[in-house]
């Protein structure tokens, strides 16, 4: 903006102006001000004149763009690139273009520019795209069997979905329907019908009355589709996650969703075909007879029984990981050198002397019998499945040797063993951080549920973890028929 004013004849003094002065009169050329800014509120304005001659064309008299910034500064620079569009669209009008109002661009950053010029030329990534790059992050650390129960969770949910669609159009409204699909979906739904979808078995279910999955089946399908989005919001692939939330009530308390095994179901398992002498301890287990094999269906239950150790702990123990420990016969529990062994936390790591139960049962001669057949396994008739897991074949047979002693029952499974360990630990009245450290329950630092104090020392001796689980025993259950 340049103005002439009549001043008086003064020296110049320094100020945002540049200024020629004379004795009548002072030119002020100001590079502060923009004809046709202003602000509305907080937030600046662009508003600019359409000439005489394009006005019956453009069909407007003025112009209107909204700088979007309360900063006068990046206002000043804004409205000169935007001036600069406008008079480029007015030529083009000129010039017998047809004029489109929504060619004259909003204010933007370069940034946001070029995004959306990336977005426009990309295609929108399906939430099929989002889920494989997921499960492909190298930031997260998967087994192959964690990874498979993903890929199946996802593979429903974009069943559920119908379409592949862009994983960004996902609504709140869509997860909400996906849950209720959820909701009445029979166990192993695909499994037992394969032609059908999964919309289709919901159908089937509510129909026919067929028993759905447990709730705590369902929050888990919803909870691994909410950390797809978390994560898919941190990459800023989506914006929300629109799966925030979503659950349905759990009437079964967590300490109740698995169950210890009571001393009926306990004797009938123990004093089962494979335990008093069965045909063979193959498709003969359930039948009597006069063999009496100690392998991996004998033994495995057993050593639950006493120690406590998850099922996938027992079936990849090697020959190796029954050994002395300052005296004491010990189960080493650890990941091992050959990378064939898995845990499922890192205080999983751990030692568990042998109960004097399961020494007077002979399992000490029986490790031995495996070192010198050249065994590194303990139990080298278990198979390794495509996940990297010595237990899936051990735990469809389980299941199936509960119900031949008809010892099933609800909400119990080889896993009640652990439970019904840490039962005898309290009838015991060892000490709870004991407990802890001997089932691999103690928590790693920084997960929340231990303290700096946890990391100081070295732990407990091996005579103090012996002496703990030497008080355990189950007073109602007689085993001595096992004994050598």
């Amino acid at each position: 903006m340049v103005s002439h004013t009549s001043r008086p004849d003064r020296a110049l003094k320094h100020s945002k102006q540049s200024r020629i002065a004379s004795s009548n009169c002072s030119t002020g050329v100001s590079h502060r001000r923009h004809v046709g800014l202003w602000r509305r509120g907080a937030i600046y304005q662009y508003r600019v004149r359409v000439p005489a001659d394009l006005r019956s064309r453009i069909g407007s008299t003025h112009i209107n763009r909204s700088l979007r910034t309360a900063s006068f500064t990046e206002a000043i620079r804004c409205v000169r690139m935007l001036a600069y569009e406008i008079e480029k669209r007015f030529d083009a009008v000129r010039d017998q273009h047809v004029f489109d109002p929504s060619e004259i661009p909003q204010r933007q950053s370069r940034a946001g520019s070029i995004k959306r010029e990336e977005q426009r030329l990309v295609p929108p990534q399906t939430f099929s795209d989002i889920a494989n790059q997921y499960l492909d992050d190298p930031t997260s650390s998967r087994t192959a069997k964690s990874k498979a129960i993903y890929r199946t969770t996802y593979a429903a949910f974009a069943s559920i979905f119908e379409t592949d669609i862009p994983a960004a159009s996902i609504t709140r409204e869509m997860c909400r329907e996906a849950l209720g699909v959820l909701q009445t979906l029979p166990s192993n739904a695909s499994k037992r019908w394969p032609d059908l979808t999964l919309r289709e078995l919901a159908a089937k279910a509510r129909a026919e009355g067929i028993p759905a999955m447990s709730p705590a089946n369902v929050n888990e399908y919803m909870n691994k589709l909410s950390t797809l989005f978390n994560w898919a919001v941190k990459e800023e692939k989506i914006t929300r996650n629109p799966a925030k939330g979503l659950r349905i009530a759990d009437l079964v308390a967590r300490r109740d969703k698995r169950k210890p095994f009571s001393t009926v179901q306990l004797r009938r398992i123990f004093n089962a075909p494979i335990y008093r002498g069965c045909r063979d301890d193959g498709a003969g287990f359930a039948c009597a007879g006069d063999a009496k094999p100690r392998r991996a269906r004998f033994w495995i239950p057993l050593i639950a029984l006493w120690s406590g150790m998850r099922q996938n702990e027992i079936c990849q123990l090697h020959t190796a990981d029954v050994r002395k420990v300052e005296g004491i016969l010990c189960f080493v529990v650890g990941r091992g050198e050959a990378g064939d062994k898995h845990l499922k936390t890192v205080a999983s790591e751990r030692l568990v002397p042998l109960h004097p139960e399961l020494i007077r049962m002979g399992l000490p001669q029986y490790v031995d019998e495996r070192r010198r057949a050249g065994d590194t396994r303990l139990f080298p008739e278990l198979s390794l499945d495509g996940y990297g897991h010595y237990s899936s074949r051990f735990s469809k047979w389980f299941a199936r040797f509960l119900l031949s002693c008809n010892a099933a029952d609800e909400r119990t499974c080889f896993h009640s063993f652990r439970h019904s360990f840490r039962d005898a630990l309290r009838e015991a009245k060892v000490e709870r951080e004991i407990v802890l450290a001997m089932g691999g329950w103690t928590s790693p630092l920084g997960s929340g549920g231990a303290s700096v104090a946890d990391t100081y020392g070295k732990g407990f001796s091996t005579q103090l973890l012996f002496d703990a689980i030497a008080n355990v025993e189950y007073p109602a259950l007689d085993l001595t028929h096992l004994r050598l």
